[in-house]
């Protein structure tokens, strides 16, 4: 088949997010971590990469033929449909990927250029592209033309510049850093306080206060039974906090790094807490010190 136009553009900032998702996960997780623990990081940025990494046109004589990384997501536009071809800027709060904007559907992967359609019933779809000229060139020609040429952009709508991409870039960036600080904060370990009055675990988002009435007991278990489901809290590259629901304890509060023993495991009047931490001798210190507290309720692993 005739192709007169076809060109690949690299998504640079979809492929940064990717990476910079496989350096979290190799950082943040220590040595000992399962190999597990670390897929949900690998996973994310191997979909990204392969599904939104790149961005393909073709142009023929009869369509508009696009395709979004490894080909998955594809779309095909007949030239038959196309009423208008004209050069466009995205607004730098449209993002990459496939977004439903003002001005339409977009297509982009990179970059702010595009060459907007204008398709039947009044609906536009723009194609992020780093070359709008050819682009549009190459529909235009292929098409054979359309007449009056359609001017670049809409009427009285400005073109951003410099300002827009450093506006862009900055916003993309604070983004990405809210969303790597919340995930990296997520997966630091917790602040246990222990006094008279009771426990105190620190996270970000679900700590708790436990009365030292509430306390039945208190033990060091080597391993932790199987996690069933996480009622309302934070699961991520074999991190859990908050609440959720274990086989044969029913529902607790756990704040533990899975696969890394031992564990505090503390039996309430009603649920459990369980904390560890990376470092086998934290958790044992934790357990000590539980224990010089309240002596009365230690008891052996599993009771």
């Amino acid at each position: 088949m005739n192709t007169p136009y076809r060109h690949t553009q690299v998504g640079w900032v979809v492929l940064g997010f990717a990476a910079a998702l496989v350096v979290l996960g190799w950082v943040m997780l220590p040595p000992q971590a399962p190999a597990p623990a670390r897929l949900p990081f690998f996973a994310i940025a191997a979909f990204m990469a392969l599904f939104f990494g790149t961005l393909t046109v073709e142009v023929d004589h009869e369509v508009v033929r696009l395709r979004f990384g490894v080909g998955l997501i594809r779309k095909t536009i007949p030239l038959v449909d196309v009423q208008a071809c004209r050069e466009a800027r995205n607004p730098w709060y449209a993002g990459w990927g496939i977004r439903l904007a003002p001005s339409g559907v977009i297509w982009n992967v990179s970059g702010f250029d595009a060459v907007e359609l204008e398709l039947p019933h009044g609906k536009r779809f723009r194609i992020g592209t780093d070359e709008p000229a050819a682009l549009g060139a190459a529909i235009t020609t292929a098409k054979g033309g359309f007449g009056q040429p359609a001017a670049p952009g809409h009427p009285g709508q400005p073109q951003p510049g410099r300002t827009a991409w450093l506006v862009s870039i900055a916003a993309i960036g604070a983004g990405g850093l809210l969303v790597l600080g919340i995930l990296w904060a997520s997966l630091r370990p917790p602040v246990v306080h222990v006094g008279p009055e009771g426990l105190r675990v620190d996270t970000l988002f679900y700590g708790a206060t436990i009365p030292a009435g509430d306390i039945v007991s208190v033990s060091l278990d080597p391993r932790l039974p199987r996690v069933l489901v996480k009622t309302n809290g934070f699961a991520g590259a074999g991190t859990l906090r908050g609440r959720f629901r274990v086989e044969g304890w029913g529902e607790g509060r756990l704040y533990v790094d899975e696969g890394i023993g031992p564990y505090v495991v503390v039996r309430l009047r009603q649920g459990f807490v369980v904390v560890n931490f990376r470092e086998p001798e934290r958790t044992r210190a934790l357990y000590d010190e539980i224990a010089r507290q309240w002596p009365d309720r230690v008891s052996a692993p599993g009771h």
